[in-house]
């Protein structure tokens, strides 16, 4: 419930209203247990229902009317669409996004107080092996000016990991890069065998997709499985060489061209790229796949174009 309601929030923004139909899924001890908490507040109660995905009535909502013991949500047009509804149907809950952050961090045992940290991103507490967990209802806030840093600043010296829903790959990365680890909150919230929802940092982390190397062209650096490259100048103008080829049709880089390009002994030029690859922390064997031999005909990037993102 709470992965569900956090999501209902991302979508609708701080007003967003929750039926009690919607709410039917859960438990009456669940939702009894949140209310209490204020995660749930209860509004007035509807005297309308939404109008057929379909249909072409021109009603905003249709009108509910009691016909003998049953409580129908009536379409104008087509009887056979008349919703059956139960009295606790038409109740209204708003979502307090803070009680409700609270309300994640203690399924989670974390420790440490909730507190806000930017608009719409929380600090709701600290984990063993994650650092500082925070909380963010919409994660294109999280590619806002100054959140990072700010993020970053709340919880240093201690590294940082966010919990968003489905946050886009490009700012996965982004947040990769500025050493911020992304989690989808349906990827970390799961249901136990008493169906009550819990935290769960096992290191499951937000997929990318298939892109595993960013190419940032203008800040000359490259990001791969979320491992920064700084390369020399020369390294990382053949580096980039390599990448910008790997998404053309022919992705081999000819051993003539690199030596007319750079004036250099191809072999040695990429033993060299090599070793500055290492020297950014990849492990050898790394190094070795990411800039591939091919026989006979020149070097390539061991990756393939959907793998690679090239920003400028």
């Amino acid at each position: 419930m709470l992965a569900w309601l956090w999501t209902r929030l991302s979508e609708g923004g701080p007003e967003v209203a929750v039926s009690g139909r919607a709410l039917r899924r859960f438990s009456e001890q669940e939702i009894e247990r949140l209310l209490r908490a204020r995660v749930l507040i209860e509004r007035r109660q509807a005297d309308n229902w939404s109008v057929c995905a379909h249909c072409d009535c021109g009603l905003d909502a249709r009108p509910i009317r009691r016909v003998g013991d049953k409580l129908l949500a009536c379409c104008p047009h087509d009887a056979a669409e008349d919703v059956l509804l139960e009295p606790g149907d038409l109740k209204r809950f708003g979502i307090d996004a803070g009680c409700l952050a609270a309300q994640i961090g203690k399924s989670g045992s974390l420790t440490g107080s909730v507190s806000i940290v930017a608009e719409g991103v929380w600090t709701i507490g600290s984990g063993p092996a994650a650092g500082v967990l925070m909380l963010c209802d919409d994660a294109k806030r999280l590619g806002a000016p100054g959140v990072i840093l700010a993020m970053k600043s709340a919880a240093a010296p201690r590294p940082v990991t966010v919990i968003a829903t489905e946050p886009d790959p490009a700012l996965v990365l982004r947040l990769r890069e500025a050493g911020i680890e992304a989690w989808d909150v349906t990827a970390v919230i799961r249901t136990n065998a008493e169906g009550v929802d819990r935290l769960v940092l096992d290191g499951t982390s937000v997929s990318t997709g298939d892109v595993r190397l960013v190419l940032h062209r203008p800040a000359q650096f490259a990001v791969l499985d979320g491992r920064r490259l700084d390369l020399p100048p020369q390294m990382f103008a053949l580096f980039r060489m390599f990448v910008e080829r790997s998404v053309q049709r022919d992705p081999v880089f000819k051993a003539e061209e690199i030596e007319a390009q750079f004036q250099r002994s191809p072999r040695e030029f990429v033993r060299d790229l090599r070793k500055a690859l290492i020297a950014c922390g990849l492990a050898e064997e790394v190094a070795e796949g990411l800039v591939r031999t091919v026989r006979t005909r020149g070097y390539r990037l061991g990756l393939a174009s959907s793998e690679v993102a090239i920003e400028d």
